[in-house]
């Protein structure tokens, strides 16, 4: 058993394995006898739980940068970013924080999938102006990428602000995918692209190890969820898991 999470007084959600849920519930039976029941599942299952407990979805805002997209995903008051974007876009990121009536006070997460400038560009002016912050990246990343203050390690199946990291190797050492299981949402990075809705796997030209890559989509093919974003490309906004699955079917 990895890791276990407890979602109200009665009730227990643990991850088992990549893409297995497992819940316990304290059932009373009367008369003063109490036990327990389990129930095993897949990323459906951890939906179903958190949506009962009242666990809310992180609402994912897109930050489009043109030629890459950052994220900001909120749930309640706070907020997480995901990558950065290119150089000299810390307003636009901040425009989007705006929008959730938030500012940069709320962000108290960022999440940076791999290494690539594209995507860590801005860190240092999002770092700056977040100073309640902490960034993650993945651990075979972190040497590559300059940024204001330490980043803190990540590895597969860490959980950050609610949010599942997904270890994904191949396009770089150290590439890591965003996985929202109440919000059966996927953050892809570059880990996979959906350019000109054509959904393929990481650009060849950019990735360290294509073999690895292709691991890393047969990975995510394993897991449960509706929609997927992109750092290159339009978001699939339902049956994610299943054009991943089918297209991980021809690797």
């Amino acid at each position: 058993m990895r890791e276990a999470q407890q979602i109200s007084r009665r009730t227990w959600l643990a991850r088992i394995v990549l893409g297995s849920f497992a819940v316990w519930s304290e059932l009373n039976f009367g008369f003063g006898r109490r036990g327990w029941g389990i129930a095993i599942g897949d990323s459906d299952l951890a939906l179903g739980v958190a949506n009962a407990q009242n666990v809310e979805p992180a609402k994912a805002l897109r930050v489009n940068l043109g030629i890459v997209n950052a994220y900001v995903l909120i749930r309640g008051k706070e907020a997480a970013v995901v990558d950065t974007g290119t150089p000299n876009n810390g307003s636009k990121i901040a425009d989007v924080v705006r929008t959730a009536g938030l500012d940069w006070n709320a962000v108290h997460h960022v999440i940076l999938t791999h290494y690539h400038p594209d995507h860590i560009g801005s860190v240092g002016e999002v770092l700056t102006a977040a100073e309640k912050a902490t960034a993650y990246a993945g651990s075979a990343d972190i040497p590559q990428i300059k940024s204001p203050r330490p980043l803190k390690a990540v590895n597969d199946n860490d959980e950050v602000f609610g949010l599942r990291v997904i270890a994904t190797p191949g396009h770089t050492p150290g590439h890591v995918c965003v996985f929202d299981p109440a919000g059966s949402l996927l953050i892809l990075g570059d880990a996979m692209t959906n350019i000109g809705n054509k959904l393929g796997g990481p650009s060849p030209q950019y990735t360290a190890d294509m073999a690895e890559a292709h691991q890393s989509v047969k990975k995510l093919a394993k897991l449960k969820f509706q929609s997927a974003v992109f750092g290159h490309g339009e978001p699939i906004d339902n049956g994610a898991s299943q054009a991943i699955a089918k297209l991980a079917g021809t690797l």
